[in-house]
């Protein structure tokens, strides 16, 4: 054996073994099913697609089998839920699956365990700031830090009266952030310097774990769930909640008041006199309409200066108030709940 390598290969021999091993690992295609296991949906799944196929227009045909046949953009809505019930229920999915090759999936288990907690947490920090006519800062670049995330959502819940959750709630959210802090370290082998996220031989270390228990993960993002689900239910997600018969019902609306809120018009309007913030504001609303597609007509949109700051509304309904605070700009929905 040469220094260096394990065999000699020539490339016709790798070419060779490379379609011969496509050959061989076919079987492998039929996971989760059994061998056994032959209706149609099971070799459907199984099988790879026809060489005679148009990938893009297979990719996005309807399938006979209508349950497989996923819609994009139709339901009118803000896809709160379809976002955050889909990677919930993945992560069920995957640790229900997981007993046969739990290293594996762990590395889309915790992926998906702490980005539904990311989207979930952003959310309804969202929900809750319109409902109780909390502030926004304007400009602010939002954390990928749960804990950080988590800290938020506290501290908004205790100024309006409204946290109910426990202790445990938080420190779930901690444990799974320190975990994965970077929020990359089970999605990439290396992080951007090369290093290795995970460790590849084993070291005995008091502060990293060597395991983690995918039926204990399990359970903590129930708990998440359970919390955080039945919170958006009041908030949004039916016919009386606080949100609906309101004008942030329309996706449209909320999608304005987030490109305000992550648009960086703070430093127009630092740069701007008193007489032209108006017309700044309704020159960054335009923007935020036109860049997102935003079924709404600009010439519907009103900006009034008022005593503490400028009110936008769509035709005669409020929406919001931005205003100054020192060399903030913050942005307030009117107070839903008492």
């Amino acid at each position: 054996m040469h220094e260096g390598l394990a065999m000699e290969y020539t490339k016709k021999q790798i070419k060779y073994n490379w379609k011969k091993d496509i050959e061989d690992f076919a079987y492998k295609l039929q996971y989760p099913f059994d061998e056994n296991y032959k209706n149609h949906l099971a070799k459907s799944l199984s099988a790879i697609p026809e060489e005679s196929s148009d990938t893009k227009s297979s990719l996005t045909s309807y399938s006979e089998a209508t349950n497989y046949n996923a819609p994009i953009g139709q339901e009118y809505d803000d896809y709160q839920y379809s976002y955050e019930e889909g990677y919930f229920k993945a992560f069920k999915l995957v640790i229900a699956g997981s007993s046969n090759d739990s290293e594996s999936f762990l590395m889309p288990a915790l992926f998906l365990a702490r980005h539904y907690i990311e989207l979930s947490l952003k959310d309804e920090i969202t929900n809750v700031s319109i409902a109780t006519g909390s502030k926004f800062n304007i400009g602010n670049k939002e954390s990928h830090c749960l804990t950080e995330l988590s800290n938020s959502f506290k501290k908004l819940l205790d100024e309006n009266d409204l946290n109910i959750l426990q202790e445990r709630f938080f420190d779930i959210i901690e444990s799974i952030d320190k975990l994965s802090p970077k929020s990359d370290e089970f999605r990439y082998t290396t992080d951007v310097s090369g290093k290795y996220n995970l460790p590849i031989d084993f070291t005995y270390d008091k502060e990293s774990p060597s395991v983690i228990n995918l039926i204990v993960l399990g359970q903590y993002l129930n708990y998440i769930y359970l919390h955080l689900y039945s919170l958006y239910f009041i908030l949004e997600d039916n016919e009386e909640s606080i949100l609906a018969d309101t004008v942030f019902e329309n996706p449209y609306v909320k999608g304005l008041l987030y490109g305000v809120v992550h648009s960086n018009i703070s430093k127009t309007l630092n740069k701007s006199c008193e007489d032209q913030i108006a017309s700044k504001i309704k020159n960054c609303i335009s923007s935020v309409i036109s860049n997102n597609d935003l079924k709404i007509e600009t010439s519907d949109i009103k900006v009034d200066k008022v005593d503490d700051g400028y009110q936008v509304l769509l035709d005669s309904s409020k929406l919001f108030m931005i205003f100054k605070n020192d060399e903030s700009w913050l942005l307030k929905t009117r107070q839903l709940i008492r």
